[in-house]
């Protein structure tokens, strides 16, 4: 379920910055889209799913680009990617209370 929702996060959050983003609208809201997807089946209410998948959704647009998205999620095995999967949950779940 764990490495599910990180793969999810990662492909499916927000769409709030996107003028300013350095992924493409499409590729946010894929990443939120998904998020929400996955995230509200936790039952923690509407209102921490969406500020979670912001957060997560938020942390890839600041850090990766169209590019470096697509290359962290087909290289090596998916090993890059996990991790940064768990690193966003875990800082997008304190953000919003669940730890």
């Amino acid at each position: 379920m764990t490495k599910k929702l990180l793969g999810i996060v990662v492909l499916g959050l927000l769409f709030s910055n996107i003028g300013y983003s350095k992924i493409s609208k499409e590729y946010y809201n894929e990443l939120y889209d998904h998020c929400m997807l996955e995230a509200i089946k936790a039952d923690l209410g509407y209102t921490i799913t969406k500020n979670y998948c912001k957060c997560s959704a938020d942390h890839f647009d600041k850090n990766y680009n169209d590019n470096s998205l697509i290359a962290m999620v087909e290289g090596e095995g998916g090993a890059a990617y996990n991790d940064v999967v768990a690193f966003v949950m875990s800082k997008c779940r304190r953000k919003v209370g669940l730890e």
